[in-house]
């Protein structure tokens, strides 16, 4: 009877003892990686490829809807900014970041949610110990016995600290996570302006370095020409030399080309967020129509739109927040509610039954329902860390309000300059438009001489190169032109077409 009694008792406390480890288990189990995932972490740490360790940091790409049956991948520009809105690296971070402060805001008021403590305790005292009872029979009335070396006890404690603070914690985490939507959608139009600009020189680029093929072709022809006609004798050494010196000196330009462009696609590859090895085939031309803008009217309608003014603006309005945070803190007193249990078993948890007669069978020694008042003393004082971190804020809040006025007066100046380069850009095109219809009367006259005999059809093939490099000009300047067109959509927060309509 005794070994069944002992038996149930273990068999109890092993179950509460499982209880109590469960949820450490689960947590461990969910932090614990499986026996696969550490295989697979061995292997890529130790000789795996460079496409194992993508696949183990989860990157992948979502552009299979414009990749042709030759795999290249097909982007016009606005395809290239979808792109780089789902695979780009930074802006999953950022859009990572923006979600933990969400979700912050969404449990911020999980701080009036109390803490919970449970504990259970099995202990043996060292040495027996001597305990009083009441016996009716004996002369005193009290007789001294052996107290059980074994005991239980289990513990509950709760407790919860109210403050007016608390709720600007609330209004805190909600800035913070209003911060993170900001600083992400920063993140995503910055971002989108690198890719259109990067998409528009990549186009420049190509029409750049099919003129110097074209010139090096050209430059070629003049050099065998010259070298045929000092072999007649009708030319000096010297012309031939000097023709074959400016051929030659136009390879190199040739591959520095060809280096600056394979920089800007690979570049323009990260920026996607797309692999290095993937083939790109652009589509579009760089054209924008021109438009008229008032850089006062953008000023006046479009400041406050700007992310890095709004950016200010949180800032000043979580300091503020947190300036009264620290006064109701500081100055208001401290709510504490507490509740804790305490029960002990007052027999030999080993022989004498737990639950039999829970009432005398288990004691309390404190436990108790508590209501406490505190505040802080200390905060009082003028030269207290509280008042001096409070003064610390309130110069940080007039420092942030001199950087609003210097975004403000910054954000007005580079507009105005956007605006200036887009109207010098406008005029610029204008000229050379008309140097372009120059270049083309000039071919147009020379490959008239050469139909009727009196022009070589070399000068022909120059007044074409002439021509081209003439448009070629235009093509830079329309870049230019439309580069200052997406800075300003960044700058204003806003895009091109309600910028035109308004």
């Amino acid at each position: 009877m005794k070994k069944n009694r002992i038996m149930k008792t273990s068999f109890t406390l092993m179950l509460t003892g499982l209880l109590f480890m469960l949820p450490a288990a689960v947590m461990a189990g969910g932090q614990s990686e499986s026996p696969q995932t550490e295989q697979h972490t061995e292997s890529v740490g130790g000789a795996g490829t460079v496409e194992e360790l993508k696949e183990f940091a989860g990157a992948g790409t979502s552009i299979e809807s414009t990749v042709n049956e030759d795999g290249v991948l097909e982007l016009t520009v606005d395809r290239a900014v979808e792109i780089a809105m789902d695979n780009n690296l930074q802006l999953k971070s950022s859009a990572i970041d923006t979600r933990i402060k969400e979700r912050k805001a969404d449990y911020a008021w999980n701080r009036f949610v109390p803490s919970v403590q449970a504990s259970g305790t099995l202990g043996r005292m060292n040495e027996a110990q001597q305990q009083m009872e009441f016996d009716p029979l004996a002369p005193t009335g009290i007789v001294m016995t052996e107290a059980p070396q074994w005991s239980v006890s289990a513990g509950l404690d709760l407790s919860l600290t109210l403050n007016m603070a608390m709720f600007n914690g609330i209004r805190a985490t909600q800035l913070d996570y209003q911060a993170g939507r900001i600083s992400l959608e920063q993140a995503r139009q910055r971002v989108a302006r690198d890719v259109k600009k990067s998409f528009y020189n990549l186009l420049l680029m190509q029409e750049n370095r099919q003129l110097m093929v074209e010139n090096i072709d050209a430059a070629e022809r003049r050099y065998e020409q010259a070298r045929i006609n000092y072999e007649n004798g009708l030319v000096p050494e010297l012309t031939m030399l000097n023709a074959e010196v400016a051929y030659e000196n136009l390879k190199p330009q040739l591959k520095s080309i060809d280096l600056g462009y394979r920089q800007a696609i690979q570049g323009f590859k990260m920026t996607l967020g797309i692999s290095l090895d993937r083939e790109l085939a652009l589509e579009g031309t760089i054209d924008a129509e021109p438009v008229s803008v008032d850089s006062e009217q953008l000023i006046s309608e479009h400041l406050t739109d700007r992310l890095d003014i709004q950016s200010v603006v949180n800032g000043i309005t979580s300091l503020r927040n947190q300036i009264e945070a620290t006064k109701l803190q500081a100055f208001t007193p401290s709510l504490i509610l507490g509740y804790n249990m305490d029960p002990s078993f007052a027999g030999d948890p080993w022989k004498d039954p737990w639950f039999d007669d829970i009432s005398n069978d288990w004691n309390q020694r404190s436990g108790m329902f508590r209501v406490t008042i505190a505040m802080s003393l200390e905060s009082l004082l003028p030269f207290s860390q509280t008042q001096v971190g409070l003064r610390e804020l309130e110069d940080n809040l007039e420092k942030t309000k001199i950087g609003l006025m210097q975004s403000i007066d910054g954000a007005e100046l580079e507009i105005d300059s956007t605006v200036r380069q887009l109207e010098k850009s406008r005029d610029t095109i204008e000229t050379l438009q008309l140097n372009v219809e120059r270049a083309r009367r000039a071919y147009e006259m020379a490959e008239e001489a050469y139909n009727a005999g009196s022009q070589e059809l070399l000068e022909v093939q120059n007044a074409e190169i002439e021509l081209k490099q003439a448009r070629l000009e235009v093509l830079k300047e329309k870049y230019t032109y439309l580069s200052a067109l997406i800075d300003l959509e960044y700058q204003l927060n806003t895009n091109i077409e309600r910028i035109i309509e308004e």
